[in-house]
């Protein structure tokens, strides 16, 4: 036995008349190998895009129902304050500038296209009266809602509408959202048998009357384009209460 080959008493064992040593223990393993760390990686991109679309629908509800309870309080308001004015205010084309408090000067002597409107979507609203309609009918044209939300906006604003006993008609139509500045005047009317009709071709009557639920098949002619934006047009009258 040299100096330098000690053997390890004890655990030394003999074989055929040699001495055989124990084999030295192993290191154990510090860190985590490549494929763990990938299947870490992994799992947490899943759970952070899972949490991003959790977090997007979230937000998306919230403009369904911010949206629809603003056009329902704009509706409420011009009711209350048409049906107390009696009808004797012309119905006035310009721009609305707000929504919840629609007050007399928005609507008799009226304030022109120069008056700006601040809402949940950054479009506007233009009121005007319904052609067909006689002088107690009208339009709230809204322009500038976000496509990708419409079918949940019209459903849910139909509901909210019909919740409030507003009876009303209710047409849409695609666009680029060029035209959010413009009021779409006569894109609607009533025909002789008191039922919303359109001249426009892109424009789709989805509620021809207050009685009437919304049709599906223009629903999705109106929410299923490429198009970024929607407009809405919603009639009612003096006494629709």
């Amino acid at each position: 036995m040299t100096p330098f080959t000690l053997s390890q008493r004890g655990n030394s064992r003999h074989i055929h008349g040699r001495a055989t040593y124990a084999p030295l223990r192993r290191l154990r393993q510090c860190g985590f190998t490549l494929i763990e760390l990938s299947v870490s990686m992994a799992i947490s991109a899943i759970l952070v895009v899972a949490s991003l679309e959790v977090l997007r629908q979230q937000l998306d509800q919230a403009e369904v129902s911010s949206s629809s309870r603003f056009l329902q309080q704009t509706m409420l308001s011009l009711q209350n304050f048409l049906v107390n004015d009696d009808g004797s205010a012309p119905i006035d084309t310009g721009t609305l500038a707000s929504g919840a408090t629609v007050a007399r000067q928005y609507v008799g002597a009226g304030v022109g296209d120069k008056t700006q409107i601040n809402n949940t979507w950054g479009g506007r609203l233009f009121l005007e009266p319904l052609i067909g309609g006689g002088r107690s009918s009208w339009v709230l044209h809204v322009s500038g809602l976000p496509a990708r939300l419409c079918p949940d906006i019209v459903q849910n604003l139909e509901s909210t509408l019909n919740t409030s006993g507003l009876r009303h008609a209710l047409a849409g139509a695609a666009t680029t959202g060029e035209d959010v500045t413009k009021p779409a005047l006569r894109s609607v009317a009533l025909n002789a048998n008191r039922a919303l009709t359109t001249p426009l071709a892109n424009v789709f009557v989805i509620k021809s009357d207050p009685y009437t639920p919304l049709n599906p098949a223009t629903l999705s002619l109106l929410c299923e384009t490429a198009l970024p934006y929607f407009t809405l047009f919603l009639t009612s009258n003096n006494h629709a209460l």
